[in-house]
């Protein structure tokens, strides 16, 4: 619900600046041009599609089901938000079917995963006094963490291999990435996402076997999510200035 309304809250901000950006307006300024961008511009009706499946995801999981159809319709409206928002971006310029768009889709989807596993174990699931109680039931905390380790991966795998693809079409040779601005913010973005591998690496080969073996391990694991969910959250930041900037092969 938390992670819901936060991309809800989310993308009616990003709209609001694309509204600012459109129109030559500073931020406070442009209400009066809001409600005709979403009506007029492709970029609002994507913006509205996003808003409506946060929306869906919210009212579903406000209901309460449990049952298979609820589950496909919560991870219909992810889809749908994940596609919807790629569309938004470089990708969607090339067309609703083409290759770049399905690799920022999933690439989209599994930066979400991964963010969203890693910020809500480290700052919600060993939280305060969950901490202690997680500490006392060390067998369903072991597989919790292991759960968590294998999602991680499967996720760092995708954005591997989509991220890879994606860097190559836009920015096409290593002169461009050395020597735009695009390509400065993709290496800081990638360097940015190779220490938060090296933190889950570290909480995979050191944190995970010492939290099975005492609370100690659990605090150190907390710790090392948190430092994760930090350098995830600038990873973001950076793919959304990496948005807002011309890739070389564009120009």
């Amino acid at each position: 619900m938390a992670a819901a309304t936060l991309a809800l809250l989310a993308s009616v901000a990003a709209l609001w600046a694309s509204t600012a950006v459109m129109s030559g307006l500073p931020l406070a300024e442009a209400s009066d041009m809001f409600w005709m961008m979403l009506t007029t511009t492709d970029h609002g009706h994507a913006g509205c599609v996003t808003i409506v499946a946060m929306l869906v995801l919210l009212v579903l999981r406000g209901i309460g089901g449990a049952g298979l159809a609820s589950e496909a319709a919560v991870l219909l409206s992810l889809a749908v938000f994940a596609y919807t928002r790629a569309t938004m971006g470089h990708a969607g310029e090339l067309g609703f079917w083409s290759l770049p768009l399905a690799a920022e889709t999933l690439h989209l989807a599994a930066i979400s995963v991964w963010t969203g596993v890693v910020v809500l174990s480290g700052c919600f699931v060993f939280n305060g006094a969950r901490l202690a109680g997680a500490a006392v039931d060390g067998a369903g905390t072991g597989r919790y963490l292991e759960r968590m380790s294998q999602a991680a991966v499967l996720a760092l795998a995708v954005i591997a291999a989509t991220g890879v693809y994606s860097g190559w079409h836009r920015v096409g040779t290593g002169g461009n990435l050395l020597h735009t601005a695009y390509g400065l913010t993709l290496l800081a973005k990638v360097g940015l996402v190779g220490l938060a591998v090296a933190l889950g690496g570290y909480n995979k080969l050191v944190g995970l076997p010492a939290a099975a073996r005492s609370e100690r391990g659990l605090w150190l694991v907390r710790t090392v999510l948190r430092m994760e969910a930090l350098l995830l959250l600038a990873v973001l930041f950076a793919a959304a200035l990496l948005t807002s900037q011309q890739p070389p092969t564009a120009l």
